[in-house]
């Protein structure tokens, strides 16, 4: 669904410079038209892209391992304190 957007946007492109048009209202309408396809075709490809690099829930951090690791650095910085002179 995305490339039919973006190939609508190049075809409005194309349009707007090759049709031999009489006036600038319908050269700035395709214009318009190609900048809003432009922008969703690629919105759409960017989330697309996004859902299908999901994690698993394996991959997570549990609130505990989160714990221990915040503990773990809590306790590195007070080594550190202590051997600051």
């Amino acid at each position: 669904m995305a490339w039919l957007m973006l190939a609508g946007a190049l075809a409005c492109f194309v349009m707007a410079m090759v049709l031999n048009v009489g006036g600038t209202p319908l050269v700035l309408l395709l214009l318009l038209a190609a900048l809003a396809l432009l922008v969703l075709g690629t919105t759409r490809l960017l989330r697309d892209r996004l859902e299908s690099v999901t994690r698993a829930d394996a991959q997570m951090i549990d609130p505990a391992e989160m714990k221990r690791l915040r503990e773990q650095i809590a306790a590195r910085r007070e080594a550190a304190d202590d051997k600051a002179p």
